[in-house]
């Protein structure tokens, strides 16, 4: 009899087991069903999310980028390209992105990363269940870790063009700043009326940043705060050489 109970035991906790397993990727395939319902996602200047599959073991997002460079050029920061994205995915504060990790988690199941470049190159990153796991979106990792994988993840996209004339060439990281230089066609920008009008951009900057939901640009900003550096755009006319400067302080970054 006893040997009966513990075999019977044994089988409903096994069904117990599968009917979760079963429901936790249940809920992931609609996850990822309502994920691709909003692709193409854009993403600004770097390009777009285009859909997300599961095939019950791994989830794929595929994006197509624009700027990352060769394929040897993303190889050889390929550790730094990882962590970024892995500090991100812990940080990412939309709830819908957080459920998602959570059921990938859940289900048990692997994630890969394929970023189509616009010279008809892919290249993939794949992040383990376990890798995920520990690197849930509560956990925080370290700012300055952060901007440097910021800083070096964002080269390789440049130059980036903003439109109207502009164009951000480099990128700085220093003690005292993070900042974006952003060179401007003279024959449709005035550096004389930007130099002029820096208070009321950097209070538009202000609101903006207040109101931003994107979860890298909250990171960053974050980052930023916990290190003491501030948020600075520099424009430097490309004719003439003059400059106009918008600084947004630490305690600003909200």
């Amino acid at each position: 009899m006893k040997k009966y109970i513990l075999a019977l035991f044994c089988s409903c906790l096994t069904l117990v087991l599968l009917t979760s397993c079963n429901q936790n990727k249940k809920q992931l395939r609609q996850l990822v069903s309502e994920l691709n319902s909003e692709c193409p996602i854009p993403l600004g200047a770097i390009g777009q999310m285009d859909n997300a599959l599961y095939n019950g073991r791994v989830v794929t997002f595929n994006y197509s980028v624009s700027g990352m460079g060769s394929i040897d050029q993303i190889k050889a920061r390929e550790e730094q390209f990882h962590q970024f994205m892995l500090d991100n995915y812990r940080n990412n504060s939309d709830e819908g992105f957080r459920q998602l990790l959570e059921a990938i988690v859940a289900a048990d199941a692997d994630l890969e990363v394929v970023m189509h470049l616009d010279n008809g190159e892919s290249y993939s990153f794949h992040f383990s269940n376990s890798e995920l796991k520990n690197n849930m979106p509560q956990i925080e990792g370290d700012p300055e870790s952060y901007l440097v994988s910021a800083v070096e993840s964002t080269k390789m996209q440049l130059p980036i063009s903003y439109g109207q004339g502009m164009e951000c060439s480099q990128i700085i990281l220093d003690e005292t700043a993070f900042t974006y230089i952003i060179e401007c066609d003279e024959d449709l920008l005035n550096m004389d009326e930007m130099h002029q009008s820096t208070v009321e951009n950097h209070a538009l900057m202000v609101e903006m940043m207040t109101g931003s939901v994107d979860p890298s640009f909250i990171k960053l900003m974050s980052s930023l705060r916990a290190t003491h550096r501030a948020l600075r755009y520099l424009y430097i006319g490309k004719t003439s050489g003059k400059e106009a400067v918008v600084e947004i302080a630490p305690e600003e970054l909200k």
